[in-house]
């Protein structure tokens, strides 16, 4: 069956455009809904807990209909929607709509943008300046191999088939995943001891050298290329870890007049905005390092700097920062409220016991997170093969079965 080499452009209804621009999105839902870049969940889902919306007359001049797909042109560039056509929607400017011809099935396109052909011109077209982004010229010519219709509907529904299979695995796996998280809490929070009864409690900042903050007044008038002090940031600080990546420096002068933020290995940092009350110990590799905008705890020799981070981030501590963070639009939790965080009345030597404790219970639980989690990757490249190999012809997919693919 022969299959053609085109461009996207010449496989859609109307040209490839962008939507509409942000200004007087609202909140009204029986209004159609506005779709954004952070709405998209997957290429088949759009996201329930974000909604905005436009008036009718608005949003008709960016319409959605059944079978539309949209692509992001910024941000996350290439993630794609295949819209359901289920209610009234519209779309914004950073994503562009392509609406396939009647010869042409959606689902076909939508798994091409799932698959390595796709990401390899999406990654070799994309521009960087201050955002990374993709032009809707620059969709309109990428290039796929395409065969008659009835072909197109056997590879998309043997993918439907494959892909849905591969889905409820995941889905399984990431629900045991989380089924674990709650067991490591648990057992974190039962050996930390009992922090309801208050005779047993006292004020972090008694058992503290200091509580301050990150650099927070224009810190990016710091930042540097290279040759900088590396400062760690909120996405940075993971419970328990600190992750390096999209790690940015300042400058040494910047570094100088910053002194109230220079960290010292066995510090905390506390995430205080977003995902307010992520902590992590610092470690030696940034002993000198600067931050921004976290929260900062210098244990004195009455804590455990580890045991202040599996007690910083425990369900209990995560209940504390929640009832005392602030922010309309994220949560920002402050040096008063971590001053005041109730903590474990325990000697330092009860806090090394029960570190060493906790260590030795989590360690199964870690391991089998880490192993799904490495299963899920290989998951995940398991169903990307699978969609390249259908969408570019590689298997006859009347006799192909996934799991030999």
């Amino acid at each position: 069956m022969t299959w053609r080499r085109t461009r996207l452009k010449y496989l859609a209804e109307v040209p490839i455009r962008n939507g509409l621009g942000e200004a007087g999105a609202y909140d009204d839902p029986s209004w159609p809904r506005y779709v954004r870049t952070t709405d998209i969940a997957d290429a088949r889902n759009l996201r329930s807990d974000v909604f905005k919306s436009l008036p009718p007359s608005v949003a008709a001049k960016a319409s959605l209909r059944h079978g539309d797909l949209l692509l992001s042109a910024a941000g996350t560039i290439g993630k794609s929607y295949l819209h359901s056509g289920s209610s009234p929607a519209c779309f914004a400017g950073y994503l562009v709509r392509f609406r396939p011809r009647s010869d042409i099935d959606p689902r076909f396109v939508a798994y091409w943008t799932e698959s390595r052909p796709y990401w390899d011109q999406i990654q070799a077209g994309a521009v960087r300046s201050t955002i990374e982004n993709f032009s809707a010229g620059k969709f309109q010519n990428l290039v796929l191999d395409v065969p008659p219709l009835d072909e197109q509907r056997r590879v998309a529904d043997f993918l439907d088939a494959e892909t849905s299979r591969m889905d409820r695995v995941r889905v399984a796996r990431s629900r045991m995943q989380e089924l674990l998280r709650l067991k490591r809490e648990r057992v974190i929070e039962h050996l930390i001891g009992d922090q309801r009864n208050a005779h047993q409690l006292i004020p972090l900042k008694h058992l503290v050298d200091s509580v301050s903050v990150g650099i927070v007044i224009t810190p990016a008038a710091w930042y540097v290329e290279s040759d900088g002090v590396p400062a760690l940031r909120g996405i940075n600080v993971k419970p328990g870890r600190i992750d390096d990546k999209d790690l940015v420096q300042i400058s040494h002068e910047g570094h100088l007049v910053h002194r109230k933020s220079r960290l010292k290995a066995g510090d905390l940092v506390v995430v205080r905005t977003g995902q307010a009350g992520a902590a992590a110990v610092v470690t030696p590799e940034f002993d000198g390092a600067n931050c921004i905008d976290l929260v900062i705890v210098r244990p004195g020799p009455f804590l455990a700097p580890r045991f202040a981070e599996y007690l910083l981030n425990s369900s209990y501590a995560k209940r504390r920062v929640a009832e005392f963070a602030v922010g309309s639009i994220q949560s920002h939790f402050n040096v008063a409220a971590m001053k005041a965080m109730p903590v474990p009345r325990k000697s330092p030597a009860d806090q090394k016991r029960i570190v060493s404790e906790i260590d030795r219970a989590i360690e199964p639980i870690e391991k089998s997170v880490v192993e799904m989690q490495k299963q899920d990757e290989l998951l995940v490249e398991r169903r990307q093969a699978i969609i390249t190999a259908a969408v570019t012809g590689q298997i006859d997919v009347t006799t192909a079965r996934g799991m030999d693919v």
